[in-house]
């Protein structure tokens, strides 16, 4: 009985709000269906397009309205139309575009006339990319489709999350999109739902990124090297609304995942875009998009209507999945600082106009533009444009905001704002979760009992730890009993085991105060490892934070860049080498950092430490073919003596100052998140070991200077570096652990960020306490070498190539050069380098990287 009336409220609800649109059906001359056809009507912007039935729904006041119909291959149509009734129903006919063939117009020089077309649009793209300072609009988006291949190990993984093979998934998404130049776009979602159990992720972000950009990871044929990457021929022009179109057929110059074939069609005189058919081809996936452009306002033509296709086949795991995007609500206002009179139908003279002015339209009234004349227009474009763009703010807003009741609108809502009407195997897929939905709207004690669920306690938490919220600000972090991040192996502890519990107390304004008990066991040497951690954030804005740690434990020589626990317990366990060197630390650290202003940050440290030397405990290891034997608790360095590893009692203070101009970052629930710059980052640090203090037994000053940066380089690559250079300018009672030491990886295992890390020296072999000079640089590209292949340059693998240096006293330098093919399988790295110390060859060899080392 409870079935059949949620079944009728069901029935009734979509009876009632599917009376309040103007509907019908999209159909060619043949009366065959067109999917995702645009219906828009430019005096109210509102809009929608066909569903995949051809099926059409659009919200109208009541009142005469004009109509304007396009799809791809299809003449635009005009309707004038009365709505004056609910439910009026109007079945539309488009008529195939007859298309012009150019004349054979090849040039001289063999050239076809695309090309001078396209040095048009392309030096025109960046005035259509800031044409508009700021606009508001909705885009309603519908995602639909299948998978169609699950291996059967996560076969009841996905099942619990409603997704079957064979089964539909349906997702939908209202979001209002406000755009402000630069490039601040905020998303607001109003409304969300989906088949599936949990929120999905959908591309908004990619919809909203505009063709005219020439800086994304995909290269768009209008982009300032498109024609290093595409070659154009003009297949036809037609007429449509007395705008001449011509249709660009896009070639890619070579094979890649970044680069889109398929076809442009953009507009005489004006040179923006009409519409759009591209591809993007791939190893594991195929992406079509189809666009199709609009007159939101005056000479502002802005796409109305997106259609993106996907099929993957990835890991096993195959889909194929249908997005649709219907925009509306268009309010645009005009970049004020640009004369538009300047672009406006470049086919027409203004009699008031500078010079450089008639120089940009002598040289677009041209029929042909050489390559020398095309890149004077993009220049003279890009320096008039630049100007007018407003300065980006440091602060980054939050640009995604979810409304509260986003996931619980109700089912009426979703039929009574729906401009694309669902499918009949879509309505189907929601069937199910419409009734859960409409129950929990309806039966209070259904929903009582699900919140009960929820906040019911899983003992099953004790075993494998979990985050429990006492109330909004305070909360108990358990890592569990079963804690793979505190076990460990090494030839000193042996096998370490242990966890973790912390409480935290956080506010909205940024405060935080946080206590953290680490405890661990050596079962080598039967010690039980204890430490305590306070902190206490008082300033989010200012990153303003102190921290007082103290306790037990042991520690690496090289206690910032040594070599990866997890790495050396593999290289112990089955390799018997074990290149970990440790001493016990008895310690207690106070550490203050704050920023001063944006950008520029200091922190200050004081620890008192007592270091003791630990010897092996262990000898187990699970493989040793090359008979290897163990290696002494004793640093590799050719100056070691055990009067730098003995027991002793260190006080040491710290200064730190680092500058980053332009420092752009975002508040995240009142704390500053710092996260780039176009400019290096510069940093300071000066070390003092005070002797006597506390009985302390070091004394030594080391100064350190460093600079590091990271930015793209155009159709080159992303380019890193990173140079450190520092002095002991008195080393009177230094220990190895107050050493300068530098980042190697022995192993031919290494990590997949390994920028600053040298590949072939020992693990402290240029450890010193006098002068040094540390510089490494790396560029990371799509095609350097093996990418060039065939069988790889498809693939989302990259590559680079990279240098490291390293001079210190009475050494010679050693440098090394090497190149990498990334992200193998979304998860290895493969190198090969060469080491030189001096003239000499030293080192070659190979190395694989695994993001968990």
């Amino acid at each position: 009985m409870r079935k059949t009336i949620l079944f009728i409220l069901l029935f009734v609800c979509s009876i009632i709000t599917k009376a309040q649109f103007l509907h019908g059906k999209i159909t060619d001359t043949k009366g065959n269906p067109i999917a995702f056809a645009s219906i828009y009507t430019s005096k109210i912007s509102k809009g929608t397009t066909s569903n995949i039935e051809g099926n059409y729904t659009l919200d109208l006041p009541f009142g005469t309205h004009h109509l304007t119909i396009r799809y791809l291959g299809y003449k635009t149509k005009e309707i004038n139309v009365q709505y004056s009734k609910a439910n009026q129903k109007l079945d539309i006919q488009l008529e195939e575009q007859m298309f012009r063939i150019p004349e054979v117009r090849i040039l001289a020089n063999g050239e076809d006339p695309a090309y001078s077309i396209m040095r048009k649009a392309i030096a025109m793209s960046y005035y259509y990319l800031n044409q508009v300072e700021d606009y508001k609009c909705r885009i309603y988006l519908k995602g639909s489709g299948k998978v169609t291949k699950i291996p059967r190990m996560i076969e009841k993984t996905l099942k619990k999350e409603g997704i079957e093979k064979g089964k539909t998934i349906v997702i939908e998404n209202i979001t209002d999109i406000h755009f402000k130049l630069p490039d601040i776009l905020e998303e607001n979602i109003i409304s969300m739902r989906s088949t599936l159990k949990q929120e999905q992720i959908s591309p908004m972000s990619y919809l909203t990124i505009s063709l005219y950009q020439d800086d994304f990871e995909m290269k768009s044929p209008l982009c300032r090297d498109a024609f290093s990457y595409y070659k154009f021929e003009l297949t036809s022009s037609f007429y449509d609304q007395d705008y001449l179109i011509h249709k660009i057929k896009v070639t890619p110059r070579r094979k890649g995942y970044d680069l889109y074939s398929g076809y442009i069609c953009l507009v005489e005189g004006f040179w923006h875009l009409h519409s759009v058919e591209l591809e993007l081809k791939q190893k594991m996936f195929t992406l079509k998009i189809n666009q199709i452009y609009n007159p939101v306002a005056k000479d502002v033509w802005m796409p109305v209507s997106h259609n993106m296709d996907m099929d993957i086949d990835m890991l096993g795991v195959a889909f194929s999945y249908k997005y649709v995007a219907s925009v509306s609500n268009y309010q645009v206002k005009l970049n004020s600082q640009l004369d538009h009179s300047v672009y406006q139908n470049l086919l027409t003279k203004s009699k008031q106009q500078i010079k450089e002015d008639n120089q940009i339209h002598e040289l677009v009234k041209k029929e042909y533009i050489s390559k020398k004349e095309s890149r004077k227009l993009q220049k003279m474009v890009r320096k008039k444009v630049h100007k007018s763009i407003p300065k980006k703010d440091l602060e980054i807003k939050d640009s995604k905001h979810v409304n509260d009741s986003a996931n619980m609108r109700s089912i009426a809502y979703w039929d009574s704002i729906r401009p694309i009407p669902l499918t009949i195997n879509e309505i189907d897929e929601y069937k199910i979760k419409d009734s859960i939905q409409l129950r929990l709207e309806t039966d209070s004690l259904y929903c009582d009992s699900i919140k009960r669920n929820k906040k019911r306690f899983k003992w099953g938490k004790l075993i494998t730890g979990g985050r429990f919220k006492l109330n909004k600000e305070h909360s108990i972090k358990y890592k569990g009993t079963i804690n793979l991040a505190h076990l460990n192996y090494n030839t000193i502890d042996g096998l370490q085991y242990g966890t973790d519990l912390s409480y935290s107390y956080k506010t909205d304004k940024g405060k935080l105060f946080r206590v953290k008990y680490d405890i661990d066991y050596a079962f080598a040497r039967e010690k039980t490892y204890n430490n305590l951690s306070l902190l206490y954030r008082y300033n989010g804005q200012k990153r303003a934070s102190v921290n007082l740690t103290g306790g037990r434990t042991v520690s690496d020589f090289n206690t910032k860049t040594g070599i990866n626990y997890i790495l050396n317990a593999a290289t112990t366990l089955f390799l018997k080498e074990n290149h970990l060197k440790l001493y016990q630390k008895d310690y207690l650290n106070f550490h203050h950092k704050f920023d001063i202003v944006n950008g520029l940050s200091i922190e200050y440290n004081l620890e008192y430490t007592k270091r003791k030397q630990l010897r092996n405990h262990s000898n187990f290891n699970i493989l040793n073919l090359s008979k290897k034997e163990f290696t002494p608790n004793v640093p590799n360095h050719q100056d070691i003596s055990y009067t730098l590893v003995n027991d002793h009692t260190a006080s040491i203070a710290s200064l730190e100052i680092s500058y980053t101009p332009e420092f752009y970052y975002k508040m995240i629930n009142g704390v500053k998140v710092n996260l780039y710059s176009q400019y290096p980052n510069f940093r300071f640090k000066y070390t003092k070991g005070i002797k006597n203090l506390l009985q302390s037994d070091v004394s030594f000053d080391q100064i350190e200077f460093s600079i590091n940066q990271g930015h793209d380089i155009r159709r080159l690559g992303y380019f890193e570096y990173q140079i450190t250079s520092g002095a002991f300018l008195n080393s009177k009672s230094t220990y190895f652990t107050d050493y300068k030491h530098f980042n190697t990886n022995k192993p031919f295992l290494i990590g997949t960020e390994q920028m600053d890390a040298f590949r072939s020296i020992d693990y402290y072999q240029y450890s010193t306490n006098k002068k040094y000079v540390e510089i490494h640089s790396q560029i990371e590209c799509d095609r350097i070498l093996l990418k060039r292949l065939p069988i790889l340059n498809k693939t989302l693998m990259n590559e680079s190539i990279y240098f490291n240096y390293l001079a210190t006293s009475n050494t010679k330098p050693y440098y090394e050069i090497g190149y990498s093919l990334n992200r193998i399988f979304f998860v290895f790295n493969a190198e090969i380098f060469a080491g030189f110390k001096g003239s000499n060859f030293e080192y070659g060899g190979f190395k694989i990287g695994f993001p968990l080392f």
